[in-house]
């Protein structure tokens, strides 16, 4: 692959966990996220069927998120309920979008 080629493909990565995410699942959260930001360009966090339980766990996710913008790709999550946005607020990296709001773009 030439470094042209590099820079203009992506790889994207859906993942939708499902349950109660608190402070003794981090660690396979964490697991998931850094071995996805590692390769993937655009990691979609689907949040519909998952709960937010534990600070750390909004951690991992922002984490992610930084190894994801320090490479040129995004850590989106999608379909936060007000409880798992409440958990988020402190992501500095990770772009949160409510069920129903428009994805931002560019």
């Amino acid at each position: 692959m030439t470094g042209t080629d590099e820079q203009t493909t992506w790889l994207t990565a859906n993942v939708r966990p499902a349950g109660s995410f608190g402070r003794g699942d981090v660690g396979r959260l964490r697991a998931l996220l850094d071995a996805l930001s590692a390769c993937a360009s655009l990691v979609v966090l689907d949040l519909q069927a998952m709960s937010l339980r534990s600070g750390r766990a909004a951690e991992a996710i922002d984490d992610a998120a930084a190894a994801l913008e320090r490479r040129g790709g995004c850590l989106l999550c999608i379909n936060a309920d007000d409880e798992n946005r409440r958990r988020l607020e402190a992501c500095r990296h990770a772009v949160v979008v409510a069920a129903g709001e428009p994805v931002p773009v560019g």
